[in-house]
């Protein structure tokens, strides 16, 4: 019998996953809120829309877990099969619920949408489960399979964060009753993971009540530090000190804490400036001020942008000198400088950004693919613009351009 934190299961049901159509973001969502909860996540399974390849996935996850959080399978076409499946494993039928297809029908209703025949497949739930009302129009439920208690939820994830955080965790934190656990991140740019890590780890050699570990982004690494207490309040509170440790130890490379990013941090320190920014954007077409306009209140800071890919529009839109292009070419350290001092100018606002690069897949003539450079036009007159060989693929360069890009900025604007 386990005696320890409550064991869970994540069955993803849908063929598109293992064909490689989607990504399957609910399984990560929902470990991370089953790890607040104190509950540890044993296995990932992703199966097929095929029922006995389904229930064979159950079976397989009841016998290990003791909760098994089930995404996907609950819409009204006949590929839809986890009822069928769930209700096979538990060895019931299917019953029709009269409160859900009411529900189902108000929704459509809602919408102004007639609703098919078909969703009134939606209404039927294993009998002897609790269902949940939908959130869009698939209800959920929850049932015991042996000494595991299954909880299936549609594959839509705003339906399915909905349903788990209003029917499923206050049934599991009841259940878990060992406290819950906690992981802090601290959001560093412009070092590498072993760099990082040489100076963490030491900091955390023999504190057992603590996990250490770093994940690996395309454009940032995170230190993770996650802990146990008896509540969410109480985790926090233990854990800011060894958050605090963190930032002090890796000073200005440390852009953000949990939920703020490189970008918020750019946007908090304009805002409390009372600056603006204008983007000139080659290779990135336009992701760093995307990045930024994510951010809400980012109207306060943002004055706008120019995606200037061609070299004719480096001239025409942002008066970038036609002779320096022709001397040093559209992707250089001058034209990238003279970008940035351009779009502050146009702007008439305190901050130009701009980036010019190689993405690839193909080199440029000479230049290699990952050839990048990033240029900052500041409130006094002055620029400056820093340039390297970015590693990745095409994704991965505009990511970290962006990054050293928004970096330089976020850095100039603390030391002010």
């Amino acid at each position: 019998m386990n005696v320890g934190p409550l064991r869970a299961g994540i069955l993803s049901v849908g063929s598109e996953l293992l064909l490689g159509d989607l990504t399957d973001t609910n399984a990560t969502w929902i470990s991370q809120r089953l790890r607040e909860l104190g509950v540890e996540v044993h296995h990932h399974l992703a199966a097929r829309d095929e029922l006995d390849e389904l229930v064979e996935a159950l079976h397989w996850l009841a016998a290990r877990a003791e909760l098994v959080v089930i995404g996907g399978g609950l819409g009204p076409t006949r590929d839809d099969l986890t009822r069928e499946a769930v209700a096979a494993a538990a060895g019931v039928g299917l019953e029709h619920r009269d409160d859900l297809e009411e529900e189902i029908r108000q929704r459509f209703a809602a919408m102004g949408r007639r609703m098919a025949p078909a969703n009134l497949r939606q209404a039927r739930v294993p009998a002897g489960a609790r269902a949940f009302g939908p959130a869009g129009t698939a209800p959920g439920f929850a049932l015991d399979l042996d000494l595991a208690r299954l909880y299936a939820l549609p594959g839509v994830p705003w339906e399915l964060r909905e349903l788990f955080t209003t029917e499923v965790a206050p049934e599991i934190l009841a259940r878990a009753g060992a406290g819950v656990s906690l992981t802090r991140r601290v959001h560093v740019v412009g070092r590498g993971e072993s760099d990082v890590a040489a100076v963490v780890e030491p900091l955390f050699a023999d504190r057992s009540e603590l996990t250490l570990a770093f994940l690996a982004h395309a454009d940032a690494i995170d230190v993770r530090l996650t802990v146990r207490a008896v509540d969410l309040a109480t985790a926090q509170l233990a854990s800011q000190p060894a958050v605090d440790e963190v930032v002090r130890a890796l000073g200005p490379a440390v852009a953000g804490v949990d939920d703020e990013a490189l970008e918020d941090a750019v946007l908090r320190l304009l805002t409390e400036a009372g600056h603006g920014l204008a983007c000139a954007e080659s290779v990135t077409a336009g992701d760093v001020a995307a990045r930024l306009g994510r951010v809400p209140g980012a109207s306060r800071a943002l004055r706008g942008g120019v995606v200037v890919y061609a070299t004719e529009a480096k001239h025409r839109q942002l008066g970038v000198d036609a002779g320096l292009l022709a001397a040093h070419g559209p992707v250089s350290a001058p034209v990238t400088e003279a970008l940035a001092v351009g779009v502050r100018e146009r702007f008439a606002t305190d901050w130009g950004l701009a980036v010019t690069g190689v993405a690839g897949p193909d080199p440029v003539g000479e230049l290699p693919v990952g050839t990048a450079f990033w240029a900052l036009a500041g409130p006094s007159g002055t620029s400056e613009v820093h340039g390297r060989l970015v590693p990745g693929d095409r994704r991965q360069v505009i990511a970290r351009l962006g990054s050293a890009a928004l970096d330089l900025l976020r850095r100039r604007l603390l030391e002010r």
